[in-house]
């Protein structure tokens, strides 16, 4: 089943719509049966500030369930097999993508829960976890409440929009949560490094501007706080806040389709799904942006690519920087001679 623009958008809050990894983990993987993941030596009790408060965790637990939508790559990443993990879009056994499988080992693919109408709590605690994550989540007070009763609940962070937090800060909070923050932490530091790398290697991204868009209720841009928005700021970009942002607009928001011709305005369009809307797409080829080839565009032909590039997660990142970096630097050129490739199988 190829991914839908529906559960691409699915992710998106009520804010928005009113959206080769250098230091491994350990080789051993957890699998959600009742032996604890191995802790680092002093890691618990941990306490945990969050949106709706603090959660204290006295040891390391055995059966993780994931309400967000993308914290399985960060426990994957660090050995650790969750439960269950809570579907976005696209599709794969267990939820578990091509990037992320071989960290599976030999355990059991987690269970799949959907989050179409809510939380499904009661299939929640029918898996009797001893943590529930809701990192990249848009959960409600009344969420965390009811999962609070089932077990510890680490919900999102309380200093970014829903679904805004940098990927680096959401994975070590899953770190500290499971009791190796310093594994992860090193983990992070090797996935930055490959972005810095990136970056130098492409010093023509610095200073100029590039943003991710797609075609919903006009044109949807991704704001400086989604995670896609700050993959490009690391990379060397910049967001073209004069011209797009603004107040209550950190993550997203939606504009006329007349202003997607404000696109000549920045270097680099990313688009996602740029042929899902006639209207949005026939501005958009009248805008020089188009015409001198400074964008591409990101759809569900890609397969596991278009997920991973929404993902932006420690296992996630390295698998799109081989795709993305060439594209970016085709299109940044200004040269409408220069194919964009297409992404790596």
């Amino acid at each position: 089943m190829k991914p839908t623009r529906r559960h691409l958008l699915a992710g998106l809050s009520a804010l928005a719509v009113a959206p080769l990894l250098a230091a491994c983990g350990q080789d051993e993987t957890t699998s959600g049966t009742d032996e604890p993941a191995p802790e680092a030596a002093g890691a618990f009790p941990v306490t945990i500030t969050h949106k709706y408060g603090e959660t204290t965790l006295e040891k390391a637990p055995s059966r993780v369930v994931c309400v967000g939508l993308t914290e399985q790559d960060a426990l994957l990443a660090l050995g650790i097999v969750p439960v269950a993990v809570t579907k976005w879009f696209g599709d794969a056994p267990g939820y578990i993508f091509s990037w992320a499988v071989d960290k599976l080992g030999d355990a059991e693919l987690p269970d799949v829960l959907e989050d179409s109408n809510g939380v499904q709590v009661e299939k929640v605690a029918a898996l009797a976890p001893d943590l529930i994550i809701g990192q990249y989540s848009g959960l409600t007070e009344k969420d965390y409440e009811l999962l609070s009763k089932i077990a510890p609940t680490v919900a999102q962070s309380g200093d970014h929009a829903d679904y805004g937090a940098p990927w680096d800060e959401m994975a070590l909070t899953i770190g500290k949560a499971v009791g190796r923050p310093d594994q992860m932490q090193e983990i992070i530091d090797g996935v930055k490094q490959q972005i810095a790398d990136a970056a130098a290697a492409n010093p023509d991204f610095a200073g100029r501007t590039a943003m991710v868009v797609t075609p919903y209720e006009g044109l949807f841009i991704y704001g400086p706080e989604d995670p896609r928005s700050r993959m490009l700021v690391d990379l060397g970009f910049e967001f073209p806040t004069d011209e797009f942002g603004g107040e209550g607009e950190e993550f997203g928001t939606s504009v006329s389709a007349e202003r997607t011709s404000d696109l000549d305005k920045i270097d680099v369009a990313v688009w996602l799904d740029l042929e899902a809307d006639p209207a949005v797409k026939k501005v958009f080829d009248q805008t020089t942006t188009a015409a001198e080839g400074r964008w591409f565009d990101i759809s569900s032909d890609d397969g596991d690519y278009y997920v991973a590039h929404s993902f932006v997660t420690p296992l996630s990142i390295p698998y799109v920087l081989e795709r993305y970096v060439p594209q970016l630097a085709a299109a940044v050129d200004g040269d409408p001679a220069t194919q964009v490739p297409a992404p790596a199988a």
